[in-house]
């Protein structure tokens, strides 16, 4: 284990240095060549350098080459060909941005080209594995269920929407200055410490979830110190469907599904959010009702048009304005709070047979959510009333993570009583249920702060 957490620390720095050192020069490239964008919230309209993914992406590649040489040389795997594999994926990602950069593509191609990032582990799964690489079988851990084998489900269906649900998401929420960066190095944290407490119960496929972990906190880090506001560098869709990618990913080859879903779901509400307000895929410049409002103080307001889509954002500021740094510090600790669910999903997992877990021990788990609630309120309550705001958005999140959790639980007892009967429609209509219940719930919590917006004193 100690060799494989060398590696990881290797690959960090390798990943921060390259990135940091190569990104200046990105920057001035894409500036001659007239690659920019508009930074839309600032009342100036300053013209920023775009495709900055590309520099994340020459650091991920270094990072990859020298974890490629250092698995032969440590013995984890002779050159472990499963690091190619990754890296891969994020090429083909990193290059569907790049075409996007360059020439927009459509609202409904963008999503359907990001499944072929899919591609690569589709062949590792079918062709490479085995002989070239160990034996892959395809059963993710679930909480309640444990491995869960899905034979044809998983690699024909699952893996390719996560793919996309990933690359998607996490583009969906790069808005604001430092945000894409700064949340996704925090999910990453969360799968780094998700992939050791799964390397000591024995699940070996955890420490490349560990090494491709460090290799992007390596690199996001060395990126959010130039995209942090005021930025000098957007990632464009070429860094933001990658680093998207870059979690579904992890998520498959480390076996770490269900805690990358958790840990993401800050991006996935807001995508899941858009996506039902405005009824389906559009692109930023197709929506004609902006959800948010620039005004004159550089604060951003939520719109009250009833035509405006419900973003994640919205629904910061529907209390009242923000700056984009206090919504920037608001994603920050919406992804924590994920994360630290995402981290206790994993002890709702039976890692090793015939264990099982208790409804008391689970209950007692969600004393840690109502402790972080309220820990987040006290702690930011004297903020522009942010204890408020990121405590009921919280709040939404945990009760959205119970549902989904207590849906394992229900599925597990159905399959045990039932076998294969009845338990597949039950899950269809729970998760039909469950959506409509958070989508509910959501419209009822912005109506209630919209009502209250006009309450501004500290």
């Amino acid at each position: 284990m100690l060799p494989i957490i060398s590696l990881a620390l290797v690959g960090l720095l390798v990943a921060f240095i390259v990135t940091f050192l190569i990104m200046p020069y990105m920057i001035r490239m894409m500036k001659q060549r007239g690659i920019v964008g508009i930074d839309a919230h600032k009342l100036e309209k300053p013209e920023v350098a775009e495709m900055g993914g590309l520099g994340i992406l020459v650091g991920v590649i270094v990072a990859c080459v020298v974890l490629f040489v250092g698995s032969g040389i440590i013995g984890i795997g002779f050159f472990d060909l499963r690091i190619l594999i990754f890296l891969s994926v994020l090429l083909i990602a990193g290059l569907i941005g790049v075409i996007d950069d360059l020439k927009p593509l459509g609202p409904k191609v963008k999503p359907l080209l990001t499944v072929l990032a899919c591609l690569p582990i589709l062949l590792y799964t079918w062709i490479l594995s085995p002989p070239l690489l160990p034996a892959y079988v395809p059963t993710p851990f679930l909480p309640f269920l444990g491995a869960a084998r899905l034979s044809i489900v998983y690699p024909l269906i699952l893996i390719p929407l996560a793919l996309a649900i990933t690359s998607n998401s996490v583009n969906m929420i790069d808005v604001f200055n430092g945000v894409m960066p700064l949340t996704t190095i925090i999910m990453f944290i969360a799968l780094l410490i998700a992939s050791l407490f799964m390397m000591v119960v024995g699940v070996v496929e955890a420490g490349l979830g560990l090494l491709f972990s460090s290799v992007m906190i390596g690199t996001l880090i060395a990126y959010y110190y130039y995209n942090r506001n005021p930025a000098k560098v957007f990632a464009g869709d070429t860094g933001s469907l990658m680093v998207g990618a870059a979690i579904g990913a992890v998520a498959i080859i480390g076996r770490l599904e269900i805690v990358a879903i958790v840990a993401l779901m800050p991006a996935i509400m807001n995508a899941f959010y858009s996506l039902v307000s405005i009824g389906g895929l559009l692109e930023r410049r197709q929506i004609r009702v902006r959800p948010t409002i620039l005004n004159e103080n550089q604060t951003i307001a939520a719109s009250g048009d009833p035509k405006a889509p419900l973003t994640l954002t919205r629904l910061i500021v529907a209390r009242g304005p923000l700056t984009e740094q206090r919504i920037t510090v608001s994603m920050a600790f919406l992804t924590l709070a994920s994360s630290v669910l995402a981290i206790l999903t994993l002890l709702l997992i039976p890692f090793l047979p015939g264990v099982i877990i208790s409804w008391p021990f689970s209950l007692l788990l969600l004393i840690v959510p109502i402790l972080l609630i309220l820990g987040v309120y006290l702690t930011l309550r004297q903020i522009d009333h942010l204890g408020l705001r990121l405590a009921g958005l919280i709040a939404i999140m945990v009760g959205v993570w119970g549902l989904g959790m207590a849906g394992f639980a229900i599925l597990d007892f159905l399959i045990n009583v039932f076998q294969s009967i009845f338990w597949p429609i039950a899950g269809i209509l729970f998760i039909l249920s469950w959506l409509a219940l958070w989508h509910f719930s959501t419209r009822l919590y912005f109506r209630y702060e919209m009502k209250r917006s006009t309450y501004l004193s500290r």
